[in-house]
């Protein structure tokens, strides 16, 4: 079951809302939503139920653990047993074909493939679930009340698929104490309508256009750049659309999510854009593992011996490049068991690294109207090349299409066939509108709270209701892009 399906919408959705409003009590109601949460995930794969149960048992006991224990000794070591089984856990089913295929291709052996079927949203499920125990090692007094608070905060259905990554301690507060109104809950309902158009008016037409281009069997530099942008606007919408679904149903039901996208295509560089992409990601990396690696002992101690040898300043570029390059690393293969994975994470890290140390000069650049112009230019072209790694089913196929935006000037009948048939009227409209949308700044910012602005946009919304029905009725189902993560 996802967002944007009629059973969710019109049956699970209205089911949940009136049963939560009706029982009395925060408790109640947290008792309402992890039910809830349960039946939504077992439509998923019923299977994989006690796998998240037992992720929330384990969690929520060494939380416990790290309560009781007084010893900072004992603390430290609860805390990286319970890092080891999360991340085995998240290992074994995401990350076992991958190293087995990678020892059959290094040693010459036939180990048979495990294949063992991954479960929807294990990736964030199991970093929402650490962050309860890295923050209860942290500060004692952040363990939660009860089991269910527990429970509830990792299986939560509006955001254990897909996200946004919650922190503990955002989310905490919450789980004791919210209120919901008429005013939250039209802003939600609002906020849901505009993640699934963004879904299925934009990234759904614009992916049927990249799927074609993908699976043809012919290509050139017209149909690999268009691939290239149609996937870079599809991804976008997609997974912004289920976030802003997300934050709409959280809101519904009193919860405060956190935004997950700003404008990322506006970015001027790569650290910028990726304090816009997918911020509950770079959010927890940054609080969980880049932090703790730039403070840890051992790179304070070549921070201090290469102050000493190359002065502070140039210190600091350096000290930051270890711990980009594991939080890169890491990120790509956060996304996928897959070498294109893991070099689309390193091709986005050298670049923020190159900025973090100056060689591409973002400050000074951002400074005139010109500058901005080629920041923006040089964002986009690292975008479109990284989203090529991100979207080919092989290092191969990713390959071909990076030679064909560079190489491919020879026009084939073929491939203008293939152009002419792929490129509807349609696809090239929402192409164009999308990119467009996600290219603009936020102009509306400025009146959008004014009450005739709030009138239009609940009128549009409800447009927007009936298109997105009309378009359920009349296309298939795609699943969201991040489902597979």
């Amino acid at each position: 079951m996802v967002f944007s399906s009629a059973i969710f919408l019109f049956v699970f959705f209205p089911a949940v809302f009136a049963v939560y409003h009706i029982v009395p009590g925060v408790k109640g109601k947290n008792a309402v939503l992890l039910l809830a949460s349960l039946v939504f995930y077992s439509f998923g794969r019923l299977v994989y139920v006690p796998v998240l149960l037992g992720g929330v048992l384990v969690n929520w006991g060494a939380g416990r653990l790290l309560g009781a224990a007084e010893s900072q000794r004992k603390r430290r070591a609860i805390v990286i047993l319970l890092a080891i089984v999360d991340l085995g856990a998240l290992g074994v089913f995401k990350y076992l074909d991958f190293f087995v295929a990678n020892i059959n291709t290094l040693f010459g052996t036939a180990i048979p493939l495990p294949g063992v079927p991954l479960p929807l949203g294990v990736s964030f499920f199991t970093f929402t679930a650490l962050s309860y125990g890295i923050e209860v090692y942290r500060k004692r007094s952040n363990m939660a009340k009860s089991l269910l608070d527990t429970a509830l905060y990792i299986a939560f259905f509006p955001t254990i698929l897909s996200g946004p990554i919650v922190g503990w301690k955002t989310a905490a507060p919450q789980l004791r104490e919210r209120s919901c109104s008429a005013e939250k809950t039209a802003q939600g309902i609002r906020r849901l309508v505009v993640g699934m158009a963004k879904k299925l008016l934009i990234a759904d037409i614009v992916g049927k256009l990249v799927d074609g281009i993908y699976a043809g069997s012919v290509l050139d530099a017209r149909l690999a750049w268009m691939g290239a942008v149609g996937y870079a606007v599809q991804i976008y919408f997609d997974f912004a659309g289920y976030s802003d679904m997300a934050i709409g149903i959280g809101r519904v039901f009193g919860f405060e999510l956190p935004e997950n996208f700003d404008r990322p295509y506006t970015a001027l560089g790569l650290t910028d854009f990726w304090k816009r992409w997918h911020i509950s990601l770079t959010t927890w990396f940054r609080n969980y593992v880049y932090m703790p690696l730039v403070m840890s002992g051992p790179l304070q101690g070549l921070y201090k011996r290469w102050s000493k040898k190359y002065g502070r300043r140039t210190a600091n570029k350096l000290s930051i490049l270890i711990p980009m390059a594991v939080v890169w690393l890491l990120t790509g293969l956060w996304h996928g068991a897959a070498w294109n994975f893991v070099l689309w994470g390193l091709w986005h890290g050298t670049f923020c690294a190159l900025e973090g140390v100056g060689l591409i000069p973002v400050r000074k650049l951002e400074k005139s109207a010109a500058g901005r112009w080629v920041l923006r230019l040089y964002t986009w072209l690292v975008i479109l090349l990284g989203v090529v790694l991100f979207r080919a089913g092989s290092l191969a196929q990713a390959g071909q299409m990076l030679a064909a935006m560079f190489t491919g000037w020879e026009f084939t009948p073929a491939a203008t066939l293939q152009l002419q048939v792929l490129c509807t009227p349609l696809a090239a409209f929402v192409l164009a509108f999308g990119l467009a949308v996600s290219l603009v700044p936020a102009w509306w910012t400025a009146w959008s709270e004014k009450s005739w602005a709030q009138g239009l946009s609940y009128a549009l919304a409800l447009g927007l209701f009936v298109l997105c029905v009309m378009n359920m009725a009349q296309s298939g189902f795609a699943p969201f892009i991040y489902l597979q993560f």
